[in-house]
């Protein structure tokens, strides 16, 4: 994790706690990006190993709206980051591992607003423009879970940048459809809650999807 409880970054050899008191020890190698570590299990279920891929995400957000916990059913759960927009809360769930349909229904009930990311950076998902800025996406392995997603659902491709799924296949062999933008715009939308012509997708996916 990023921050500890009381929003501080780590520092190469200090000690902090995290959100529930456990103790965090700070990881601050020359390689990947330097994180919190807890000295044992997090409690929270809907927590995963977390990459850099995670981690970089989260450097965009202001440290406020970045690993905020909040309560369902008397569990703790953290979200990845959040996004205000019109004045409501929507969590965003930065997805690299698999997930299981069962947990996509928790976490969407849970969370009532949401945006998830999933990491689809080096899959082969050639795609071309068919009219009025919308693409046909061919994902050759795709995560077929996400067919059950009732939230917006972004793919971040990497340096390519982010598609932003309109439309899934009843079949996971069919088509996806959706609209590209560059990931510096997304980003741009996510951390302020305006949106750009480019992103009006994800407005439109919020308000349709808007509890």
């Amino acid at each position: 994790m990023m921050y500890d409880k009381h929003g501080n970054r780590p520092t190469k050899g200090a000690r902090s706690i995290d959100y529930d008191d456990t103790v965090l020890i700070a990881k601050c190698g020359p390689i990947k990006f330097h994180h919190w570590a807890r000295e044992t299990a997090d409690p929270d279920t809907w927590s995963e190993p977390e990459t850099d891929w995670h981690r970089e995400w989260k450097t965009y957000f202001h440290k406020d709206n970045v690993e905020k916990s909040i309560e369902v059913d008397g569990i703790k759960h953290r979200m990845d980051a959040r996004m205000y927009v019109g004045g409501v809360r929507h969590a965003i769930e930065f997805q690299h591992s698999p997930i299981s349909v069962e947990e996509i229904q928790q976490r969407e009930a849970g969370y009532v607003n949401m945006v998830w990311i999933f990491d689809c950076i080096g899959k082969e998902m050639p795609s071309n423009h068919v009219g009025d800025g919308i693409i046909r996406i061919w994902w050759k392995r795709p995560r077929t879970s996400i067919l059950w997603c009732n939230q917006p659902v972004l793919l971040d491709i990497g340096d390519a940048g982010v598609y932003q799924l309109i439309s899934m296949p009843e079949y996971e062999n069919d088509f996806w459809y959706g609209r590209h933008c560059h990931k510096r715009e997304m980003i741009e939308t996510l951390t302020s809650g305006t949106f750009s012509q480019s992103t009006k997708a994800l407005e439109q996916l919020i308000k349709e999807g808007a509890a």
